[in-house]
């Protein structure tokens, strides 16, 4: 029976070789895939992971349990999973635009709003669902929100999920004091009451605090605590003592901001030029503020004013869906057109180095 459901896939490509956050599956195979029998040729991701390299098959078996519980529209599921030898295969669905990380590495200056305010709506309909049931993710970062080509957006990785339903007297907990030596990979998204390790602990408004520092490093282009001078050290420092992420627009641009991106002037004359709107300012805030109780819950930021057209909307999805599709094929076009233009540079290059290479002096 596996042997045959190993073979109802096509392997169309194989994907890069990726490297995952948990040290317990370092390694493993992506491959884009389709069924055989389907005859419209649907496209999945099917990752191959070696059971013999795990070293923690309980936490891993615990991370599947969380896909079997989840059935919403914007989290990640499993179509399929079964053994094949030592290898376990998990079948999901394809994202044709990548993740937001992958969208940020080829528009190192941000998205526009718009498109930002549409991937955030989403992400937000995943986070409700999961707060809803007491569930934390601790995971919310932008290599782990894939962007589909149908326009809908889908949450991933929940290997940090965490439930505050006690499992021993099945109570409902205030806060959480579970730290993970996983988190250290999720550090830059991190909200400050989970770095503290305190015995005050955390809720699910940390989640908040990471959709908000994912919402700049799509606006900014980089998240704001990356490249700083000691690295970890500083960005710790900067959280403890009260540092927010901003929105870098030209209502935002100090002397300090010119300063640090001295060596980058277009990236200041890119932030001079844009000007974010009150309400993603707003959002921002209500997000990322060190205050708890100033913090929104993912309810009450379902109803913020940044999101007033999406509410207006929200029974007509697939009327979003689209409009979301368009800005993502315009991103689409322009990383086309760039990667031609490097094509072009590298030929012109090379044919350069050629010929003086044959010249005689």
């Amino acid at each position: 029976m596996t042997i045959n459901r190993y073979l109802t896939y096509r392997i169309i490509d194989t994907l890069k070789r990726s490297k995952s956050n948990d040290e317990d599956y370092q390694d493993f195979q992506t491959y884009l895939t389709y069924d055989q029998k389907d005859k419209n040729k649907i496209k999945y991701i099917l990752r191959q992971i070696d059971l013999e390299k795990l070293t923690d098959l309980t936490e891993f078996i615990k991370e599947l349990s969380w896909y079997k519980q989840f059935d919403h529209t914007n989290l990640m599921s499993l179509q399929d999973c079964f053994l094949f030898d030592t290898k376990l295969y998990l079948l999901k669905p394809y994202a044709p635009f990548g993740s937001c990380a992958d969208l940020l590495n080829t528009n190192p200056y941000g998205i526009r709003e718009q498109l930002i305010a549409h991937i955030l709506w989403q992400t937000l309909q995943a986070l409700r669902y999961l707060h809803d049931r007491h569930i934390i993710h601790r995971a919310i970062t932008s290599k782990n929100i894939y962007l589909c080509d149908n326009g809908r957006v889908l949450l991933d990785n929940f290997s940090h999920c965490i439930s505050m339903i006690s499992s021993f007297d099945g109570k409902l907990k205030r806060q959480i004091n579970d730290y993970t030596a996983k988190a250290k990979d999720q550090l830059l998204y991190l909200a400050p009451e989970v770095i503290y390790q305190n015995t005050t602990g955390y809720n699910l408004k940390s989640d908040i605090y990471s959709l908000g520092t994912v919402a700049c490093e799509l606006a900014n282009g980089t998240n704001i605590y990356t490249n700083m001078l000691h690295e970890n050290l500083s960005m710790l420092y900067a959280k403890i003592q009260g540092s927010e992420p901003i929105l870098l627009d030209q209502t935002q641009l100090t002397n300090e901001i010119i300063t640090f991106n001295n060596n980058n002037t277009s990236y200041i004359e890119e932030i001079k030029k844009r000007k974010y709107t009150k309400e993603f300012h707003s959002f921002i805030k209500s997000c990322v503020t060190t205050r708890l109780e100033l913090r929104c819950s993912s309810d009450e930021l379902y109803n913020h004013s940044f999101f007033k057209y999406h509410k207006k909307l929200n029974h007509n999805q697939h009327l979003l869906y689209n409009e979301m599709v368009k800005l993502l094929e315009i991103y689409k076009k322009q990383d086309s057109v760039n990667a031609q233009m490097k094509n072009i540079e590298e030929i012109f290059v090379n044919s350069t180095t050629e010929q003086m290479t044959s010249w005689e002096f």
